[in-house]
């Protein structure tokens, strides 16, 4: 996963919500630090959903705020790298609430397989069981995205995603515990060539010790050494698994839709 974050802003209340939208996009048109975001409204609601690297953009709504005294921005958002999660809530130009704190472990199941010549990633999977239903996220060499496995439905965020494969959006709150599974189980095994940083340096240079390429998605070498060690040799490769019967099952409708590319 690149080194970003994610956070939600929503705009409520019985007011001017499509002058406030203008005012905001007038704004961020001029701010040269504004970062990627996504509009998601809907009636009665203003959704701005945005890709993070450098900080929460409370300037800008506060200042489109100001004029709108009758409107609520509510901002939610989770920061894996810092391992905190937070709500703000920003009316008539100041902030009036705020409040942080630490992300819980996410209690998973894996499974990671690699080819042993040249350590290249064939699946890395890791997914959380909920009421018979899997929530997860997986990577390979090539790709990744976050997944969705129920009822023998496998449904798939290609890229990782806001929406669906078919183009249906990621309710918010499976898109927040989605992410709460892709970063914790990135950060124990994972590191991406889109990475940065003294880790990522450092992890290059031992992937070029080993003699293996650098790919989209790459097992974190420490991880690497252990799977080493107590790895199973398959057909497939190098595999360290932890998945029960359900997350079996939903290993292998992955692997087939991905191969297929019939991802639903």
């Amino acid at each position: 996963m690149p080194d970003t974050f994610r956070a939600t802003l929503r705009v409520t209340g019985a007011g001017r919500l499509r002058e406030f939208a203008e005012r905001v996009r007038s704004i961020m048109v001029r701010d040269i630090d504004a970062e990627h975001y996504t509009e998601c409204h809907r009636e009665g609601q203003l959704e701005y959903r945005f890709e993070l690297k450098k900080g929460l953009p409370f300037p800008d709504f506060a200042a489109a705020s100001q004029d709108f005294p009758e409107l609520r921005v509510e901002a939610e958002w989770v920061h894996p790298q810092q391992g905190m999660r937070g709500r703000a809530v920003i009316e008539n130009g100041r902030l009036t609430e705020s409040a942080t704190e630490p992300l819980g472990k996410v209690d998973l199941r894996y499974d990671v397989t690699l080819t042993v010549e040249d350590g290249r990633l064939m699946l890395a999977m890791a997914c959380r069981e909920a009421a018979g239903e899997l929530l997860g996220y997986a990577a390979n060499a090539e790709r990744h995205g976050y997944f969705h496995y129920a009822g023998g439905r496998l449904r798939v965020a290609d890229g990782a995603g806001e929406n669906w494969a078919d183009g249906t959006p990621i309710e918010e709150r499976m898109l927040i515990a989605l992410e709460d599974v892709a970063f914790t189980f990135a950060d124990e095994w994972l590191w991406f060539d889109q990475s940065s940083g003294t880790q990522a340096d450092l992890e290059r240079a031992r992937y070029a010790d080993f003699g293996y390429a650098v790919r989209g998605a790459n097992v974190r070498s420490q991880a690497l050494a252990h799977l080493r060690r107590s790895g199973e040799d398959t057909t497939e490769g190098l595999r360290l698994s932890s998945l029960d019967e359900l997350g079996r099952e939903a290993r292998a409708a992955l692997l087939a839709a991905w191969r297929s590319e019939r991802i639903r």
